[in-house]
Parts: C-alpha cells; sequence; structure tokens
C-alpha cells in the first residue's frame, strides 16, 4: 500500500488522466460518472468516493468532494482518527480507503463488478484492522532471526535467485503468492494473499511484484527473478504494458531501478514447483476465511 500511495502522489496510477497525457488510445473518463479522471477525481471527488468517505467512521468532518489536489486530500484525511470501537490511528484508515476506493474502481472498469459503499467501506475497515494487528504482532515479538544471510561469502554466487509463482481462485477472486530465496547459504520460503484479483495474469504479476518488494526490504541488491508466466516476462523484458496491469508493471519496473542488477527469466512450470506450492497452501489459508 506505501507503493500505491506513493504512485498516487507522483500521477503514475492508470486513470484517465494519464492516458490523455501519454496519448494511450483509452477513454479519459471516469468508468463511474463518465467526468474526466484524475488520480485526484478516483479517489476523492467523484460522487461513488465522497459517499464512501462520509460513511468513513473518522471522529471530524472531512469534505472529500472539496479536495483540490490527491495530495491535499491524503494530507487532511491522515490527521482524523477514527471513531472507537475502530480504534485505528490518524492515518492508518484514511490510507486503506483510498485503496479500496481504488481495488472497487478496478473490478468494475476490468471485471464489471459493482461493489456497494457499505462493502467497500467495510473492507477498508477489515484491511485496516488487519493491517494494524500485524504490526503491532510484529513490534512485539522478538526479534526474528535472520532468514536471508546477507554477508558476503565465497561460496556464494554473484546473483541471488528469487523464484515466484501464484495461485488464483476464479470463483472468489482471490490469490495466493509464494517466493522462493535460492540462497546456497539460507534458503527461504514466503507467501502473501490478496483480494479482488481479477485474472491469472494479475496474480502472477502480484507475487512478482511482492518477491522485489520483499528483497529490497531485506538488502538484496542483485537478483534473477523467476517466473512461469511467459506472458508476464515477456512484457517485462520488452518494457511493455497492458491495460489489465498497467498498475503493477509501472511499480516493477519502478522497483527495479533500487537494484544494481536484475534480471527477469521464464522457468517451466516444472521447474518452478516449490514456488507453486507455497502460493497454493497461501490460497488454501485465504479460502478457510
Amino acid at each position: 500500500i506505501k507503493i500505491f500511495i506513493w504512485n498516487s502522489l507522483h500521477g503514475a496510477l492508470p486513470v484517465g488522466e494519464q492516458f490523455a497525457i501519454r496519448q494511450i488510445p483509452l477513454s479519459n473518463q471516469c468508468p463511474r460518472c463518465r467526468d474526466e479522471e484524475s488520480i485526484t477525481h478516483a479517489l476523492f471527488t467523484c460522487s461513488y468516493a465522497t459517499r464512501v468517505w462520509n460513511l468513513a467512521p473518522l471522529a471530524g468532518l472531512f469534505h472529500a468532494n472539496l479536495v483540490d489536489s490527491t495530495l491535499s486530500g491524503l494530507d487532511r484525511s491522515r490527521r482524523i482518527p477514527s471513531l472507537p470501537p475502530v480504534g485505528l490511528d490518524a492515518g492508518t484508515l484514511s490510507a486503506w480507503i483510498v485503496w479500496s476506493i481504488w481495488l472497487s474502481r478496478n473490478q468494475l472498469l476490468f471485471q464489471h463488478r459493482s461493489f456497494t459503499l457499505e462493502e467497500t467501506i467495510t473492507k477498508a475497515v477489515t484491511d485496516a484492522r488487519e493491517w494494524t494487528l500485524a504490526q503491532n504482532h510484529t513490534n512485539t515479538a522478538s526479534p526474528p532471526t535472520r532468514m536471508i544471510n546477507l554477508e558476503p561469502n565465497p561460496n556464494r554466487p554473484n546473483h541471488l535467485s528469487i523464484y515466484t509463482d501464484a495461485a488464483w481462485n476464479p470463483s472468489t477472486d482471490g490469490a495466493g503468492f509464494g517466493w522462493m530465496i535460492d540462497d546456497p547459504i539460507t534458503p527461504s520460503q514466503h507467501s502473501a494473499t490478496e483480494t479482488f484479483v481479477s485474472s491469472p495474469l494479475m496474480a502472477e504479476a502480484l507475487a512478482l511484484r511482492q518477491a522485489i518488494i520483499f528483497a529490497l526490504n531485506h538488502g538484496i541488491e542483485s537478483a534473477v527473478i523467476h517466473s512461469d508466466s511467459q506472458s508476464l516476462i515477456k512484457m517485462i523484458r520488452s518494457n511493455s504494458f497492458v491495460l489489465e496491469i498497467y498498475g503493477i508493471l509501472h511499480d516493477i519496473f519502478s522497483l527495479s531501478n533500487a537494484f544494481s542488477f536484475i534480471e527477469f527469466m521464464f522457468i517451466p512450470r516444472a521447474a518452478n514447483d516449490r514456488a507453486d506450492s507455497v502460493a497454493k497452501q497461501a490460497l488454501y489459508a485465504l479460502n478457510q476465511f
């Protein structure tokens, strides 16, 4: 979500206004109200977004329809704490509200699925609570054992290999992500899940992005990323975009600049069985809720 906020502040979300600026032959209209779609419009001033904000359990007034820029909207909303019993710190809920509004917008645009105002704000509150609980658990837990040995070692290859895969449930639009850090000294496996994922391609792209973020957060500066999604690897290697995963690809390209070396490689599915297994386990766990 930090990347999403950063992109929204830097004009890097794929909205109608950006299509027009980049001369992409797609409509510049909001999929809900048909006004010209800017990032500020999509997240704050669209009538749908404004009504979602009106339902937000915030302790102070926030007039989303009067927001004149994405920066001012995020700045004003983050200063307002949530009402009890929601009990979230100021700034936490507002970030998840704009994220939920964005996901709902994408579902309407790409999947023709319409979510009610109540469903959108409920998802924001639920996700914000889960995120807060996860942060509290991390802060109170004992310092974790380093999973990836980042010290120089003569047996280490020049570049770490990272294997990524995704599992997707078309009936729920849920996805599980798995990635393997193939460190010869301390190999490790990791997983994550996401809802509102519209296709297998989007799931594969999200899994790869998760792996890149993980690598950067753990100090990995040189990596070869492996995926069994041939179409995704072709897009990345050719620096091309498709509308369905425009924003995710933009994130991947931006994050890749932080590495001293990074390469993306296609591998057959049979050679990616470990990451596949982790992704399927993550999806199974998600489906239990």
